[in-house]
């Protein structure tokens, strides 16, 4: 990964990438991207997405379509053994990205849907705390 302002990126650009990016009005929009091939940096970007979410920032990812427009969801977690977005409890009517959704026991005895997508694929936007207004 190499750093630029306000973009963290591949030393080779030719390489396929993942995006995240990241509206912030303190510290101005940045974006990070990453290589899903290289374990180094799939580890990297699950280490990035955990400390946004432990500090309050909302990531989104585009799962689809609904009347026409881009249907967001809210992301829990990342997974980088395999590169994906986790998101619970998602709505059943989606068009458009495939996925695949398993079963997770969280807290006792309930079971969540969890959606699982891409990062390859998918666009991902993180709002920071200070960007509520």
């Amino acid at each position: 990964m190499e750093v630029n302002q306000g973009e963290v990126r591949l030393a080779n650009p030719g390489a396929m990438r993942s995006v995240l990016n990241v509206l912030n009005v303190g510290d101005g929009d940045t974006k990070y991207t990453f290589d899903p091939d290289k374990p180094a940096e799939r580890e990297i970007a699950a280490k990035v997405v955990g400390e946004m979410l432990r500090a309050g920032f909302a990531i989104f990812v585009v799962v689809g379509e609904r009347e026409g427009k881009p249907l967001y969801q809210r992301i829990e977690n990342f997974d980088p053994a395999t590169c994906e977005y986790l998101i619970v409890g998602t709505p059943p009517q989606i068009e458009g990205q495939p996925t695949t959704t398993k079963h997770s026991k969280t807290q006792g005895r309930r079971c969540r849907a969890v959606k699982r997508v891409q990062a390859s694929s998918a666009r991902a936007i993180a709002v920071a705390p200070s960007a509520g207004g």
